[in-house]
């Protein structure tokens, strides 16, 4: 919010806080789209992803998206906060047949981490967080450099980014891993021919959906871009009340991790 405000110094614009006014839920999983159709939201199979409409609500609307921090087919629905409590029991009492369930941050992270997705200050750090300068990352750093569009004008970080790209100054490189074995490798360091340190694991699990042992690692140039043969990661397990050092084989590979067809089917399946 501070951002936003010094950002709208000089210009026609309102910037109004309304956290506390709207609330969020996150309908996620194969079967989202049937449990919406069975909660009387009618239409909702026109929705393709990255769509929003507006849907009629105990006495109001509220907004749905085809959206989703996961992988799989899911939704977002946005709602006045004084009616999110009958928005919940609608939808739980629409989906109980289908298994339901409400789950917490851990599982959503496996799931965002299975769609190869990227959480802020966990696998990098912004500028707003960042205490020492070689921490900071750029757009082509984190993979979202797809999203930067230098036809549009002056925006805030152009010239860093289009002086970067011309002194191919871009130092770092956030890629999948594949890891041998089923032990995770959180945290752990990766390494090149065993010996030189080149880069750090962010986040990793065993991936009950993919049967791989995958993770997110940010690395420095040109590891895991030029060179991405004889990478390994120090892995220490946890082997009754002793700490064994491991040293696994990992493997360079595409993000995301699975890619599921009903995600994206239009109109989505009924599961």
């Amino acid at each position: 919010l501070p951002w936003l405000l010094d950002s709208a110094v000089g210009f026609d614009v309102t910037v109004e806080e309304e956290t506390e006014a709207v609330a969020g839920l996150a309908l996620q999983g194969p079967t989202s789209f049937a449990v919406l159709r069975d909660a009387g939201f009618a239409g909702i199979e026109r929705l393709r992803v990255f769509d929003l409409a507006e849907f009629p609500h105990d006495h109001g609307t509220i907004t749905i998206s085809r959206t989703g921090f996961t992988g799989d087919l899911g939704y977002e629905l946005f709602v006045p906060a004084d009616k999110a409590l009958s928005l919940w029991d609608r939808l739980i009492l629409a989906g109980e047949l289908r298994g339901i369930r409400a789950i917490g941050y851990t599982a959503l992270n496996r799931a965002r981490l299975e769609a190869g997705l990227i959480v802020a200050n966990a696998d990098f750090t912004t500028s707003g967080h960042a205490i020492r300068a070689d921490r900071l990352r750029m757009p082509d750093e984190i993979g979202l450099g797809f999203m930067i569009d230098l036809e549009k004008g002056h925006f805030n970080g152009r010239r860093a980014i289009v002086d970067a790209r011309a002194k191919k100054r871009i130092r770092h490189v956030l890629i999948g891993l594949e890891i041998e074995g089923n032990i995770p490798a959180e945290h752990a360091i990766v390494y090149y021919r065993k010996s030189q340190e080149v880069g750090l694991v962010s986040a990793a699990m065993w991936s009950p959906m993919a049967k791989r042992n995958i993770a997110i690692a940010s690395l420095a140039r040109p590891f895991g871009d030029a060179v991405v043969d004889d990478l390994w990661v120090e892995i220490y397990a946890m082997r009754e009340l002793q700490y064994q050092k491991l040293m696994k084989r990992a493997r360079v590979v595409q993000r995301p991790f699975i890619k599921l067809d009903r995600r994206t089917a239009n109109p989505p399946a009924d599961f």
